[in-house]
This record gives structure tokens, sequence and C-alpha cells, in this order.
């Protein structure tokens, strides 16, 4: 049986992903495609612009048959752990081949990352505070390898190879060419492909899209209602006013003394990119400080977050008749537990999924339905 995966977020899909999901299923022609896609939450912490149903429901319309939630302890997060909690997901569901995109397809990333175990790549080495992890990553490749590695794709793949060379898991990797612009270089939308990027900035801005997006997408995004950060301000503020500074220590991530700068800065700030223009520093990415206000607004400390990544599971968001029948064949040798439906026992209290169902009714403070309970996955003939 021939079962490929992704991992993605959709937000929103876009004809550069169904491109991708074509030509998975033209060339490879696989029995079953596994999705492993981010919930409310993206990877570099923002809010999803529809929500993971939503999403979930595209994704079956552009072909994949089978759904699964990258829960939040995965999906906010820099790219390592993003990867390593993803590729957990594909090889539980026993996915032989992940393919992912890529601006160098011809890179062998088993080979890079069997190359970076072989030099000293240690975080603790990275002391170069006027410049990102990222950069120093890369310095430091450069010297050791000879290797330039900066796109985000290339990264990525990267990132997936170390997961999997560290779980032990031979799956295959194909990367495939992107089609159309290259992500954060988009400018117009005037042609058939863009980036998900580009096309959020134009549905805020109120500018035309509709080139860059199947009809599908146009149709669920003219209906809902969008999410970004600034529907969110008021709450962050709230909390890093009125929580003492200790407990802004405790925050996954808020390390350097940043709270001191979180709770300055928010004073003044008119709103939230007001906000991550102040407290932005050449040591920190913005993607790094919006997953760091993400942890704050949700309040997930190091010990929360840690337990999260001890307590993984398995949630469907969807399926077609291949999905589910792949789901019924591999259920007797999962590991993790396989959620379809959302109790009480689950979401609450100390329930498995009680972070998770935590962080959506965050998101539901904005007038989002409500996202785990009494929902049960997509089904698609």
């Amino acid at each position: 049986m021939s079962i490929c995966g992704l991992i993605a977020e959709y937000n929103p899909l876009h004809n550069g992903h169904v491109w991708q999901i074509q030509q998975i299923k033209r060339n490879l022609q696989p029995e079953v495609l596994v999705v492993v896609m981010s919930g409310n939450f993206v990877q570099r912490g923002d809010f999803a612009i529809l929500n993971k149903w939503q999403r979930a429901r595209l994704a079956l319309e552009a072909g994949a048959d089978l759904i699964i939630e990258l829960p939040i302890y995965g999906a906010v997060q820099p790219a390592d752990i993003f990867a390593e909690e993803a590729v957990r997901i594909l090889q539980q569901l026993q996915v032989e081949t992940l393919v992912f995109g890529s601006e160098n397809p011809h890179i062998d990333y088993y080979q890079l990352a069997e190359q970076i175990q072989k030099v000293s790549l240690n975080s603790e080495q990275f002391t170069d505070f006027h410049n990102t992890y990222a950069t120093q990553f890369n310095q430091n490749l450069q010297q050791q390898l000879g290797i330039n590695i900066t796109q985000p794709n290339q990264l990525l793949g990267l990132a997936y190879a170390q997961a999997c060379l560290k779980l032990n898991y031979p799956v295959r990797l194909l990367p495939l060419a992107r089609k159309g612009q290259i992500a954060h270089n988009a400018v117009s939308l005037q042609g058939k492909y863009s980036s998900a990027s580009a096309i959020r900035r134009a549905l805020f801005a109120g500018s035309a899209y509709q080139n860059a997006v199947p009809q599908f997408t146009q149709a669920a995004l003219a209906q809902a209602d969008l999410y970004n950060w600034e529907d969110f301000f008021k709450f962050l503020k709230y909390r890093l006013l009125t929580v003492s500074l200790s407990e802004l220590g405790q925050i996954y991530q808020m390390n350097e003394g940043l709270e001191y700068k979180l709770r300055q800065e928010i004073l003044a700030a008119q709103n939230f990119t007001d906000f991550l223009h102040r407290i932005k520093s050449k040591r920190y990415t913005y993607a790094r400080l919006r997953r760091l206000c993400m942890y704050t607004l949700l309040n997930i400390s190091v010990t929360q977050m840690q337990q999260m990544r001890r307590q993984r599971y398995l949630h469907v968001l969807g399926f077609n008749m291949a999905g589910q029948k792949h789901l019924h064949n591999v259920k007797k040798d999962l590991e993790l537990p396989l959620i379809t439906k959302v109790t009480q026992k689950l979401g609450n209290g100390t329930g498995l999924m009680a972070p998770t169902v935590m962080a959506d009714r965050i998101f539901n403070l904005v007038n989002v339905p409500e996202q785990n309970f009494g929902r049960q996955p997509i089904k698609r003939k």
C-alpha cells in the first residue's frame, strides 16, 4: 500500500497547494494521502485566518484523504520541534513518503542532516546577541560544511530529515519545486500562483486575491470571519498588565528577561503591529516574538509545554473513504490515542486534550464557533 504524507497549514489553501496535491496523485498514485495540518494556531505564532474545521474541509476538497490535527504543542514551535511533532504523527500513520515544497528540490536532506550530526552545532555556542539563532546557525553551516541554507522551506526540509533520523523513521523524503513565486518575495497576486502570506496581506488590505486560490477557497473566505492578532491584542495587553513578572518569567521561551521588555512596551503600544516593532531586536525574529506572545496569551508555561509533549494524541479532523479505511487498517498498531470525538473527560481538567480546548476557547473569544465539543470528523464521500 502506497501511503504519502504532507505537513501543512493551508492558511489559506491556494492554487500552489492544489497543484502539489495533484502532482502527488498523478506521479505517485498513492492509495492514501495523509495531511498533518496545524490547528487554529500556526507555526509563526499567528492565528489561522480560517478555523481548523474549515481548512480541513478545503483540504479534503483539494484531494487529501485524511486530515490529522497538529496540536498547539507542535504547531506553534521553532522549525525543529514543529517538524518532530508532525513527523511523529506521520510515523504513527505508517506514511512511507513525505512530500514537501522546496526552493531547491535537488538537495539530499538526509545526507545534509547526517553531515550536521558530525559537526558541533550546539545552540549554546550561539552567543551573538546581534543576530538571530537562524542566522548564526547558517553561519556555522557555512564555516564548518560550506553549506548555505537560508530559505524557509529548505530549513523545514532539513528539520524533517533531522526528525526522521532522531525517531529512526526511514520515510522517503520527496521535495517538490514550489510552484509560482517564492514565499516572502511574492508581491503580485495577478498570476495563478502566489504565497499564503501574500494572500493574507491582500485579504486584510481588501485587495484582490481571487486568482491565487481555487473557487472553493474563495467561497470559504467570502463567507467567513477572518482572524489575526489585532483581534486578540486587548487580551494580550490585559495579561501583560495584570500578571506578575515572576509568573511571566515562567512562560515557555520567556528567557533573557524578555518579560520586562514586554511589560514596559505594552503600555505605549497602540496595536499588535506597533507592539511587535517596539519589542523587536536583532536577536529575535518576528516569528519568535509572535510565538512568545501566543504562549503568553494562552498562559503556556515551560512545565505545561513539557507535559503536553509527553501526552501526545492523534485528533482526526476529516477523511474520505480511503482515509477512513486507512485509519481502520492502522488503528491496532497505533501507540498514541486516536481521538475522533472530544469528550468532557478528554477536554476538561487534566484531560489529554484540555490544553488544546483551553487554547481554542481563547480563539472563541472573537465569536469563533465551538472547536471541539460536539464536533466529529468531516466525512467526504
